[in-house]
């Protein structure tokens, strides 16, 4: 029997993240894997509310609106081979919203000055975050001024303030109903303060499932335009939520330790759920190899956006002293599959100073899923050597296509890869260098290893991550029904 709330899905942030990026990274597809399932979970577990997903409004006259679970997948479908942006522009009103330009001078214009040398880069990051400052205090206080000037005009008809419209697309939110957010929220810089509105205008339970807190405590391998927001909607955010849910037992950890630093008081504690392996099913190898591949069993692969934190540098030196040690065709080449991020412009120089280690390095920029699935058959084992992770996915979606993982014994890393995968210290050039070497050259272990992966890997369906979080999501409703 179907209990008689809603649950309402924040899917805001995917639909921005798409105006702007032609392919999903970590978050997005996280998210997807979970939408993917969660309404046919629901609809076997007794007593799960109905399922409906929403935007957020932009202004005081929509609290949000409904979307399809069709709108979702096609948004999700072009992630193959096609560009997000044929199909995913932004409506002419979100071009001319003040949120709509700060949010792309923020991707745009701040990612490109990043790509600058160090030299450059800083001071004109300096004024561009000062720049976004000034704009967004200067939204606040003009937002303040009309909610003071409606909320006069308000009482002067009427000694109750009605709680903001619903979007007619949308069923009005009643008391017990779920606010449950997935993804990367800290977009709306007052989103706590939205939340806090909506609490006690329909009596709605927030509940979030938190990722990491990287932009928080570890802010060196951040924007800078990320810093300040993502810590403000952090503060704001926790103390509203009736569940908070974390994707591993270290981002469990993690949200604890910053909680009782901060003196946040949380309603209730931090529950961790599992999460599935893969994004997808394995990937199946059809056709010929796509052309520019490198032979297969003759390179080693790295699967990330080449950014400072999933240590790119670490993976360069390991490679380097191979090409120093070894004679050149024992040393495989190692293939970076994904787009070049932020804070990286020293290693992309040393690596064109190096001629990409003649060779023996190659960049692969966004691979569709096609050439990732023959990356992945055709690979000796893949490296993911990353500093801080919430999760791990490119180690569970390495292992669920059948290739052995080594990887950073940091974080949340070896909860991913478990006792299939190998581990070294992220931050000791010589412990990577050794685990990497002896893989390569003890060729007959590295096959008995593959073969291990092949057959004993056992896959985490998405369908667990999902009914942990309509667990969550109900026990929120009863908590809500009781208090």
């Amino acid at each position: 029997m179907q209990a008689d709330y809603t649950i309402w899905i924040d899917v805001e942030d995917i639909f921005q993240y798409f105006e702007n990026n032609s392919r999903p990274s970590g978050i997005q597809r996280l998210v997807y894997e979970i939408l993917h399932v969660i309404r046919k979970q629901a609809a076997t577990k007794p007593g799960i509310g109905n399922i409906s997903l929403i935007r957020r409004g932009q202004d005081k006259t929509q609290l949000f609106s409904t979307v399809s679970f069709d709108d979702l997948e096609n948004l999700f479908a072009v992630r193959a081979d096609e560009k997000v942006e044929q199909i995913s522009r932004p409506t002419p009103q979100s071009r001319t919203t003040p949120r709509a330009f700060v949010r792309k001078l923020r991707h745009t214009v701040i990612r490109r000055i990043e790509s600058l040398p160090p030299e450059l880069a800083r001071p004109l990051l300096t004024i561009a975050v000062n720049q976004l400052r000034v704009l967004r205090l200067l939204r606040r206080f003009v937002q303040k001024q009309l909610n003071r000037n409606s909320e006069t005009a308000t009482a002067r008809t009427s000694t109750v303030v009605q709680p903001q419209a619903v979007s007619s697309t949308a069923h009005q939110p009643k008391p017990g109903d779920i606010f449950l957010i997935l993804g990367a929220a800290w977009s709306e810089p007052d989103f706590g303060e939205r939340l806090a509105r909506m609490r006690k205008a329909y009596g709605i339970q927030p509940v979030l499932l938190l990722s990491d807190l990287i932009p928080a405590i570890r802010p060196e391998w951040c924007a800078l335009s990320l810093i300040r927001d993502f810590r403000h909607w952090l503060d704001t955010t926790l103390p509203q939520c009736g569940r908070l849910l974390a994707i591993s037992h270290a981002t469990a950890k993690t949200i604890d330790d910053y909680t009782r630093k901060h003196r946040l008081k949380l309603l209730a504690p931090v529950q961790t759920v599992p999460i599935g392996s893969g994004f997808g099913p394995p990937r199946k190898v059809t056709g010929e190899r796509p052309k520019g591949l490198p032979a297969p069993e003759s390179y080693v692969l790295f699967v990330s956006t080449i950014e400072a934190r999933k240590n790119h540098m670490l993976a360069f030196r390991v490679w380097r002293r191979l090409v120093a040690d070894l004679p050149p065709e024992q040393v495989p080449t190692l293939i970076f599959a994904g787009r070049v991020g932020w804070l990286v412009s020293d290693l992309m120089q040393q690596l064109e100073n190096t001629d990409w280690l003649r060779g023996k390095i190659r960049l692969l920029r966004d691979p569709s899923d096609d050439e990732l699935a023959h990356l992945y058959d055709g690979c000796m084992f893949t490296l993911f050597p990353s500093l801080f992770e919430g999760w791990g996915l490119p180690v569970t979606e390495s292992l669920i296509n059948g290739r052995p993982c080594v990887a950073s014994n940091a974080t949340s890393i070896p909860e991913a890869g478990g006792p299939l995968s190998r581990y070294f210290d992220p931050e000791n050039t010589d412990d990577a260098y050794r685990v990497v070497r002896e893989t390569i050259e003890d060729r007959e272990g590295l096959t008995k290893w593959q073969e291990q992966v092949r057959t004993q890997f056992k896959p985490t369906p998405w369908e667990h991550t999902a009914d942990a979080i309509l667990d969550a999501c109900h026990a929120a409703y009863v908590d809500g029904r009781t208090s």
